[in-house]
């Protein structure tokens, strides 16, 4: 540079061309004389990178806020920089630097207790992350996937394994219910709200003493989450026979969300809540259905083309599906009494109804509805049977004779019960309930059974739904609530019911006394009983089915484990 005898000639004045930046002199150790700013914003619309040359003179200063991702400074000489603001995938408006900066407008949903966070916590995404390219397998070491901010959602199916964030939950809900979203279809998910829970579940207390909800008690799928769980099935026609055993048609497919913990926080607990759909076929109706094996499904050729036993399907072709029909409802189910310290003694609980002792009306304690604990095992409680639900028969109708019920039959799998049942705690809060557990940490609540050969530990996962029924008594056949407007051995039903069963009207949107209820020519003839009973009858052989294992088959049974040997990832209750 050369050096000037007139320091005022440094500032360019207003209008004048543009400075000559050669004439400063180097003693006046002017430390910025032309410092060109390159500032790079992304626009929201335009995603189009604006520069900017700005001179400053000797005492300017100048403030540059980046509203990108980060900003970085190039040194090129002694009297120049160049300043590059980095791209944001979320431009925000240009607002004034704030202390401390602006919070993201949805902030990640924090886990009810997060696990202990690094001193110098990373920074929480706005949202889950975006989902991987791939099928991510389960790995030994896989995050939570609240740690990494994947949110829980309540109302939603899940397994134990998130497959597109490669990471694991503490407890999962069983069989995915949209695998059979081809045969029921999915409206049901619209008028419950969600995959999982209803507006018609229980909460604390609930049952003959306390029916209606009281503001502040504590909701099913808020205190008891992790016990939802999906069963389904389908091709049952192969077993008719054995259906038959039980009622007067049997399901060719059945699709079941249940409520129920294997352990004492069920056993200590009369009712629980359920909606059950199926389709069903008396035996006429199933001997005419093919089985197709391309299609790997029974129904009908019509028109030279094969149609499965769906929903849909015997709604457009009810001719050519005569004899076969479809059926949904939901509600409370009564388990009756307990059986413990096994089968056949009965354990009164306060909330029994008194009507439990009597033998001779309702026969021996192990008769159904009953929740059971085995012979000469520790198992927790092996064996729920909803059938018959003779207890919460309301008032108006001592008979259930216009009640339509569902229900299930569902066993827990030698060795996979949690702990002993205390029927003392049956009386005390939560808070104060003395159990014993087996395998589960007290303070992580971790099942901690040797997880070499046990991944998970005892967890409630292996379990066998061995019967499930839906029963609409002969009355409605022709009645005023059969939209078929004939006696003819075919219900149609498009309503609602009460959480018994019981048929009301007035209702307009799902709630707990409001189930929505549909059947489609769902079959109630030639029954000779008071009620038509479409059943299916399992075992634990062909239904046992175990969420933690590669293919549903019990590990106990030789399944392959999906949770990596040594990982513990599953937590009381499951």
């Amino acid at each position: 540079m050369n050096k000037q005898k007139n320091p005022q000639e440094r500032r360019p004045v207003p209008g004048a061309h543009k400075a000559n930046f050669s004439r400063l002199r180097s003693k006046t150790r002017l430390m910025v004389v032309g410092t060109i700013f390159f500032t790079v914003l992304v626009v929201a619309v335009t995603a189009l990178a604006q520069s900017f040359n700005v001179n400053l003179a000797g005492g300017d200063n100048a403030e540059v806020a980046c509203e990108g991702r980060g900003m970085q400074v190039q040194r090129l000489s002694r009297t120049a920089v160049n300043i590059i603001c980095s791209g944001s995938d979320n431009p925000q408006p240009t607002v004034e630097p704030t202390n401390p900066p602006p919070q993201p407008t949805q902030p990640p949903i924090e886990p009810t207790n997060p696990p202990p966070q690094p001193t110098t916590p990373p920074p929480q995404p706005t949202s889950p992350p975006p989902p991987p390219v791939g099928n991510i397998q389960p790995f030994a070491g896989a995050p939570a996937c609240e740690d990494i901010g994947v949110a829980h959602d309540a109302r939603a199916w899940h397994g134990i394994w998130n497959y597109q964030y490669g990471c694991h939950w503490s407890h999962e809900h069983k069989q995915n219910p949209h695998e059979v979203d081809y045969i029921f279809g999915t409206e049901y998910y619209s008028l419950a709200g969600g995959e999982l829970s209803y507006p018609w579940q229980t909460y604390s207390g609930a049952g003959e003493a306390f029916e209606a909800y009281a503001p502040g008690a504590m909701l099913e799928n808020e205190g008891k989450h992790e016990g939802y769980a999906w069963h389904h099935f389908t091709n049952g026609l192969e077993i008719c026979d054995q259906s038959l055993l039980l009622g007067n048609q049997c399901f060719d497919s059945f699709r079941v969300e249940t409520h129920q913990i294997g352990g004492e926080m069920g056993a200590l607990t009369r009712f629980h809540s359920v909606y059950a759909e199926g389709i069903a076929c008396t035996p006429e109706g199933a001997a005419r259905m093919q089985f197709n094996g391309s299609a790997g499904a029974y129904g009908r050729t019509i028109n030279n083309q094969f149609y499965p036993l769906t929903r849909d399907n015997i709604n457009q072709f009810p001719a050519e599906f005569a004899g076969c029909g479809f059926g949904s409802g939901g509600g409370w189910l009564d388990f009756g009494r307990l059986n413990w310290p096994e089968r056949g003694i009965l354990q009164p609980l306060p909330t029994d109804n008194p009507q439990f002792a009597n033998f001779g009306q309702f026969g021996p304690p192990e008769a159904a509805p009953y929740r059971i604990h085995p012979n000469g095992s520790q198992n927790s409680l092996d064996s729920w049977q909803s059938e018959g639900n003779v207890f919460n028969c309301l008032g108006n109708d001592p008979n259930c004779e216009q009640r339509i019920m569902v229900g299930f039959g569902l066993h827990i799998l030698q060795g996979e019960s949690v702990g002993m049942t205390n029927p003392a705690n049956a009386s005390l809060p939560m808070s104060q309930r003395q159990t014993h557990f087996w395998c589960v940490d007290p303070v992580t609540k971790l099942f901690n059974c040797n997880p070499q050969t046990s991944p998970g530990g005892n967890d409630n996962t292996a379990q066998a739904l061995f019967r499930a029924w839906i029963a609409v008594p002969t009355v409605m056949d022709g009645s005023r609530y059969d939209e078929d407007g004939a006696r003819n051995g075919a219900f149609t039903f498009h309503g609602y019911t009460n959480r018994y069963g019981d048929v009301v009207e007035g209702c307009t949107a799902p709630g707990l006394d409001c189930v929505p209820t549909r059947f489609e020519q769902f079959p109630v003839g030639n029954c000779g009983q008071t009620a038509c009973k479409a059943a299916y009858r399992g075992s634990t052989d062909r239904d046992g089915w175990d969420a933690l294992s590669v293919d549903g088959t019990p590990i106990q049974s030789g399944g392959t484990p999906l949770i990596p040997a040594g990982e513990l990832w599953l937590k009381y209750p499951n």
